[in-house]
């Protein structure tokens, strides 16, 4: 979850009204100006996906970025016939399939809803044109990119934790909010251990 000075980004309501909520996100990552935010308002829809929905699959090409407003996603990738959680984030974060969205290659990951989920998208076309007019963009883009490269090394350090208790441990200091509400399946693959390993764990600190 993004924050800035140690402040969680919040929507308040009465805000929204004039701009949309991709729009107020944007402005909080970094002051852009007025045509900006139109711009961002204008060419944004909100989307809505069920649980089990997916927003891209392996191999396709990623159109669209988005802003999650309510619900939960992760991304996987198989590894035959199983699945590996790489990443799980929820409210008040931009998703996307890094590779594919920013080099329009096809998709080595798959994005699936985890929740039933309220999301604002934006094409990739849209976020060109307001890179290349509007000079604040890039500095929003840059600073997102930086708190995404940081989310990359915080699952590179908990993947190399030998111990699963430890793992879970970390889990629950960095995302106790997801703790009780995503599948424990997924939790286990994001940790790199089995759904047994994680339930033994879970039922001792119970």
């Amino acid at each position: 979850m993004l924050t800035k000075n140690n402040t969680t980004f919040q929507l308040h309501p009465e805000k929204e009204t004039a701009m949309s909520p991709l729009a107020a996100f944007v402005n909080y990552v970094h002051p852009v100006s007025d045509a900006a935010l139109k711009y961002i308002s204008l060419h944004s829809a909100p989307k809505r996906v069920s649980r089990g929905e997916y927003l891209l699959k392996a191999g396709e090409r990623c159109g669209h970025i988005y802003f999650i407003r309510k619900g939960v996603i992760r991304g996987y990738i198989k590894d035959g016939t199983r699945e590996v959680t790489t990443w799980i984030t929820a409210e008040n974060e931009m998703v996307s399939s890094i590779r594919g969205f920013t080099l329009q290659e096809p998709s080595l990951e798959n994005i699936q809803a985890i929740e039933h989920c309220d999301l604002i998208a934006a094409t990739y076309e849209s976020l060109q044109y307001l890179y290349e007019n509007f000079i604040e963009m890039n500095i929003v883009g840059r600073k997102l990119l930086e708190q995404y490269y940081r989310d990359a090394e915080e699952r590179a350090f908990i993947s190399r934790i030998p111990n699963a208790s430890k793992r879970y441990r970390h889990f629950l200091d960095t995302k106790s909010n997801l703790a009780n509400r995503i599948p424990l399946k997924y939790i286990a693959s994001y940790l790199g251990m089995t759904i047994e390993t994680l339930s033994r764990i879970r039922s001792k600190k119970v």
